[in-house]
């Protein structure tokens, strides 16, 4: 485990429940920690799972390890949500939308009310399915092509999608934006980042703190720069919520994997163990942060009420004190154990 990265995720995933519950104003750093989430991802599974060769057998593992890994804590959010709507008369439930949102498809749909419908968050499972699935034969066909290569696609998926975007409305970039296709160009970058890794470990396998520290807070610049000039123009905005992430993320992603086992001040920081446990929970955080909007809602908000206690507004603060619990609890005794009985499974399928 990357630390780090860990960290990192935490701290993002708290930004996007943040920004969810009411915070507008943290709408860049939240399409910076989506942009992050996917390449993350697809980064670190270029490091763990180099697809030099290919086989039925390995990708069959891999994509069982990796649904087995996504559905079962989509399917609990999924279910309290379901449940929380079929008890309160006020809240309806669009069948259609639900079931492909339980199957993860729901992404592919341009329609507003199907690709977010009754969890909004979870399009992000169905892309990054995608990005999985996608991931070990598109390393398999340019995982040894030089480094200029792999940039020059990444270059052109860019470019593809910029045309694509430029003249599209709010409706349409949203539609874009959650479309799994759009992540193809998140895996080649994390493809070509693990490549540029490589190449900066093998020149520079030592840093000095100084050094270090120097990295992390350049890197961090970058990213405070490309929101400083996302706020004061607007030429960038077709491309807002996609595109310009992928250089100050990619340029983060890189820096912290880089600097592994050799953190500079920001680095130490991020180390810190509370951190890590935050990052340790990040993927309930993600997921459970609307079921647990919706219990404070429909059912503690009323109660306090009943008790002359006016607590609906304090929602995007006081939600932290059940979905913290709720995260921690369904991590280990849900996504753990669910997780190693299947992997199990999947070792007794694939041996």
């Amino acid at each position: 485990m990357i630390k780090t990265i860990n960290s990192w995720r935490g701290l993002m995933a708290v930004v996007v429940v943040l920004f969810h519950a009411g915070n507008d104003w943290l709408w860049d750093i939240t399409v910076t920690g989506m942009a992050f989430f996917f390449l993350s991802s697809t980064f670190l599974m270029a490091m763990r799972h180099p697809f030099d060769r290919l086989t039925a057998r390995d990708y069959g593992k891999f994509v069982a390890r990796i649904v087995s890994r996504l559905y079962p804590l989509h399917w609990l959010g999924l279910a309290i949500l379901v449940a929380i709507a079929l008890c309160n008369a006020s809240i309806s439930i669009d069948w259609k939308a639900t079931v492909l949102n339980a199957l993860l498809v729901h992404a592919w749909s341009p329609v507003h009310d199907i690709h977010y419908g009754i969890s909004p968050v979870t399009w992000y499972m169905g892309a990054l399915l995608f990005c999985y699935i996608v991931y070990p034969p598109l390393y398999r066909l340019i995982g040894q092509w030089r480094l200029r290569y792999k940039l020059l696609l990444a270059a052109c998926l860019a470019a593809v999608l910029a045309v694509i975007l430029y003249p599209l409305d709010i409706p349409g970039r949203e539609a874009v934006y959650v479309n799994p296709l759009s992540r193809v160009l998140d895996v080649t970058v994390g493809i070509a980042l693990v490549h540029i890794w490589r190449i900066l470990k093998s020149r520079y396998p030592r840093v000095s703190y100084r050094t270090a520290t120097v990295i992390e807070l350049s890197v961090f610049l970058l990213h405070a720069a490309v929101i400083t000039l996302h706020l004061t123009t607007t030429f960038l905005e077709p491309w807002e919520d996609v595109l310009i992430w992928l250089i100050p993320q990619g340029a983060i992603m890189l820096a912290f994997v880089f600097l592994h086992g050799q953190e500079g001040a920001i680095g130490r920081l991020l180390s810190w163990q509370p951190l890590q446990w935050l990052g340790g929970i990040s993927f309930e955080l993600y997921v459970l942060h609307f079921p647990a909007f919706h219990i404070y809602s429909y059912m503690v908000s009323p109660v306090a009420a009943h008790y002359s206690f006016q607590i609906y507004e304090l929602m995007p603060w006081l939600v932290w004190l059940l979905l913290f619990p709720m995260a921690w609890a369904v991590n280990r005794w849900f996504t753990r154990p669910v997780g190693k009985v299947l992997q199990q499974e999947i070792n007794r399928l694939f041996p």
